[in-house]
Formats: C-alpha cells, sequence, structure tokens
C-alpha cells in the first residue's frame, strides 16, 4: 500500500510539474520568444525582452534583478543566468539571507552557445557571440567573440557584414 501511495505521489508531481512548465512556456510565447521545454525561471516577472528571441532547452534563470533580452537573440541549451549574489559580508557564515541583485542586459542579435554561464551585473553588447561552456564575469563589447571560463576576447565580428546582414 505504501508503494502505491509513494507512486500516486510522484504522479501527481510530475503532473504539476508539466503543467507549470507548459503554463511557463505559454507565457513565454505571448511575451514573443520561442522557447524550448524544460524551463527553469525564478520570479519570470523580472524577464524584460523585446522579440523575437529564441531559447533553447534547460534555461535556468534565476531573477531577482531583471534580466533584459534584445531583439533577434538565440540562446542555446542549457543557459544558466544569475542576476543576484548572496552578501558575504553580512550577519552570518558563509553567508547571510540578503541578496545584492544586478540587472543583466543582453543587446539584440546576440548569439549565446551551449551550457553558458551568466553573472549578475554584466553587460553583452549587440553582435556579440559568446561560445559554448563560457562564464561571463565582465561585460562583453559589441561585435566581440569570446569563450571559456572566465570568458575572454577572442576577436570582433566584421562589423560591415554585420550591418549589411542586419539590413538584408
Amino acid at each position: 500500500m505504501k508503494k502505491i501511495i509513494s507512486i500516486i505521489k510522484s504522479l501527481k508531481e510530475l503532473v504539476y510539474y508539466i503543467f507549470q512548465q507548459n503554463k511557463t512556456t505559454n507565457r513565454l510565447k505571448d511575451l514573443g520568444i520561442d522557447i524550448e521545454k524544460p524551463i527553469n525561471i525564478l520570479n519570470i516577472n523580472k524577464l524584460k525582452v523585446t522579440p523575437p528571441i529564441y531559447i533553447g532547452p534547460n534555461a535556468n534563470l534565476y531573477l531577482r534583478a531583471e534580466l533584459h533580452i534584445g531583439s533577434g537573440t538565440i540562446i542555446g541549451p542549457n543557459l544558466t543566468v544569475h542576476t543576484a549574489n548572496h552578501q558575504y559580508e553580512g550577519h552570518a557564515v558563509p553567508y547571510d539571507d540578503i541578496y545584492i541583485g544586478k540587472n543583466v542586459i543582453i543587446e539584440e542579435n546576440v548569439w549565446i552557445g551551449a551550457n553558458v554561464t551568466i553573472l549578475p551585473g554584466i553587460k553583452i553588447g549587440r553582435g556579440a557571440i559568446i561560445g559554448a561552456c563560457s562564464v561571463i564575469t565582465k561585460d562583453i563589447p559589441e561585435f566581440a567573440i569570446v569563450a571559456g571560463n572566465p570568458a575572454k576576447i577572442i576577436k570582433f565580428r566584421d562589423i560591415e557584414r554585420y550591418h549589411e546582414n542586419v539590413k538584408s
């Protein structure tokens, strides 16, 4: 009998998870985001977008401050964005229950590869390319191509070609 109750409880949790995923996905689609499931968003109201945008599966958006994503941005699978950090100089060790929020801004026409992590307070300039598995710890200038942990500039896009492609 305990096994049956455990199975029923697990099925109930699965149905609730699927319901929440569909609810979140539908809300994001209403915002003009082409989204793949599953997605995990803490505080969807902090997400500010200018469509069209594509976000691949398994995105984790921990939004205690705002995340702005510009038009034409394409994001690969397994993105993680943090918009806050713990206060480690507070009243507890290793940190207290206060979060220090900093907005993250991703400008238009940015391409973010798979398995990228973006830390709080980052601005990624328009037309930038973020290589797979990169950890973004500093602002990324416009048209930069970066990769690594921490991400470093490898080179810059051909700006004339970029502008020609945007026009067409």
